[in-house]
């Protein structure tokens, strides 16, 4: 069974870029539910707007901010970092994610996004 750290990895690899390495986390049926909407969605339809993200922002890394496990899940606040492809700026996003995981593979997160994105990318 993947540990948090591993499905962590799997994680920060789907955000910059590796959609697969984020995909293999899902338990089949797990759902993403975002802070901006307040929809679940099925986990794997979400890696359209996470796949966006390498379209518009170039040298992504993440830096780790936080991790807290906690029976069923974890909690991982996270700043991901690169540069905005359209204009050059710096781009930095800070998100929280809470995962609920069963037999090793998440299948669910609920996710707090950085709402300043739009106007970095702008």
């Amino acid at each position: 069974m993947p540990t948090t750290e591993e499905l962590i990895t799997g994680f920060d690899q789907g955000i910059t870029g590796d959609s697969d390495a984020m995909v293999a986390t899902f338990a089949p049926g797990a759902v993403v539910w975002h802070n901006y909407d307040r929809k679940v969605v099925d986990a794997i339809e979400n890696m359209a707007s996470v796949g966006m993200l390498a379209q518009i922002v170039r040298e992504m890394s993440m830096e780790h901010l936080r991790v807290e496990e906690f029976p069923g899940g974890f909690v991982y606040q996270f700043a991901l970092h690169g540069t905005v492809i359209s204009n050059g700026n710096a781009f930095e996003m800070h998100n929280v994610i809470i995962a609920s995981v069963e037999d090793g593979l998440i299948t669910r997160i609920d996710e707090y996004v950085d709402p300043s994105i739009g106007a970095q990318l702008a």
